[in-house]
């Protein structure tokens, strides 16, 4: 039992001892390797707070600024159904109004306004063949304010060219989970702009601000206005909105038949009846129900041929208010000697009207106050709340 005991005490001590001669190193080795884990995990860690921003973070910011922009001054190119194309030097707030020139090729500008969902053209003869009118349309048409569909080549320009709509669009890859590459960079306005693409939209931003924006529809330049000069737009434009009255109104049609007193001479009469039928750009149809159509406003002037002598008579000529589907008589008095050969000639000419002319002009007003409170209410990031005095 002795020798036993002996025997199995030996191991007990040689087992202690060493296994402390082995365990310190293994032990020294761990802690070594964990500090060495633990800096290049900071060395990482604080590498990435450091990192540039990713193409899309570039982007978003540039997206952010188009959102909270109060307008955009917009030159370049668009292209509508049909490769329809023409040049654009367009205003466009953050409400949404319009104004500037397109250039239907040629250098034959139309003047372009869009307030309130309507759309008015304005130019010489030539500008108008060129856009498509035939040429009685375009005679008609000459030097006259035009109130034409709301869209431009099938493009409502209104809608596609606001700040924050546009602002929404530019990373169509976003809701796909796809990422955003970087294209081509260029030199705009002196400077390096870096070309951000997304699935058929590239966008060019520097400081975080795009510059200029390239899809199937677009390729435009991008210079921000500021609140002050978005003030001056629509300051400027009142003007133009109040004259609007004189505007040629296309959604309707109004035909005239003429005729004569009888008798007539020396004293007569021409006499004139005037048909209207709306034409609307949009037509809604209800089965069963018959929308009532508003009165509409023709500007109408008399010629008097007397004996070959033709005369505008100021008393037959003005502004005549209308049913809109419906009919009125028209009536030019004047006098003329036994046997003399007489004539008349009336021109008709479906008109704005002063009543939705102001009614034009209260919503231009309007429309500033909100595009100004709408510039102090802005947004962060593009899924933040808007924040600011103007919310």
């Amino acid at each position: 039992m002795t020798t036993e005991d002996s025997i199995a005490a030996e191991p007990e001590t040689v087992t202690v001892v060493a296994g402390r001669r082995r365990w310190w190193p293994w032990l020294s080795g761990l802690i070594v390797v964990a500090l060495a884990v633990a800096a290049v995990t900071g060395w990482l860690i604080s590498r990435s707070e450091t990192k540039s921003p990713s193409a899309r973070d570039e982007l978003q910011s540039a997206q952010v600024a188009l959102i909270n922009a109060p307008g955009v001054h917009y030159t370049g190119r668009l292209t509508g159904t049909g490769g329809k194309s023409a040049g654009l030097d367009l205003r466009v707030t953050n409400v949404g109004d319009v104004s500037g020139t397109v250039d239907i090729g040629g250098g034959n500008l139309l003047n372009f306004l869009s307030i309130d969902g309507k759309t008015f053209l304005r130019g010489t003869r030539a500008a108008w063949l060129a856009y498509g009118f035939d040429q009685d349309e375009a005679t008609y048409a000459d030097g006259e304010q035009i109130l034409e569909p709301a869209s431009f080549y099938d493009l409502r320009l209104a809608d596609a060219l606001r700040p924050v709509t546009l602002g929404r669009r530019l990373d169509p890859n976003a809701d796909k989970r796809i990422p955003v590459t970087l294209g081509a960079a260029t030199t705009l306005g002196g400077h390096r702009s870096q070309g951000i693409v997304s699935d058929t939209v590239t966008t060019y931003v520097s400081s975080g601000r795009p510059e200029r924006i390239v899809d199937p529809n677009f390729d435009v330049l991008l210079d921000m206005m500021s609140v002050d000069e978005v003030a001056r737009f629509y300051s400027d434009l009142r003007p133009t909105v109040t004259a609007l009255d004189d505007a040629s109104n296309t959604e309707t049609k109004v035909t005239t038949e003429g005729g004569w007193s009888n008798p007539c001479g020396p004293s007569c009469t021409a006499v004139s009846t005037l048909t209207s039928s709306p034409q609307p750009f949009l037509a809604i149809t209800i089965p069963g129900y018959t929308a009532p159509v508003d009165d509409i406003f023709v500007s109408y002037q008399t010629t008097i041929t007397v004996n070959g002598d033709a005369t505008q008579r100021p008393d037959c000529s003005g502004v005549v208010q209308m049913p809109g589907n419906g009919t009125t008589t028209l009536s030019c008095a004047f006098t003329a000697g036994p046997g003399s050969h007489v004539g008349s000639t009336l021109t008709v000419r479906p008109v704005l009207g002063r009543a939705r002319a102001d009614a034009l002009v209260a919503t231009l007003d309007t429309d500033a106050k909100h595009s100004r409170d709408k510039a102090n209410c802005v947004i962060e990031s593009l899924h933040g709340e808007p924040s600011g005095t103007g919310c």
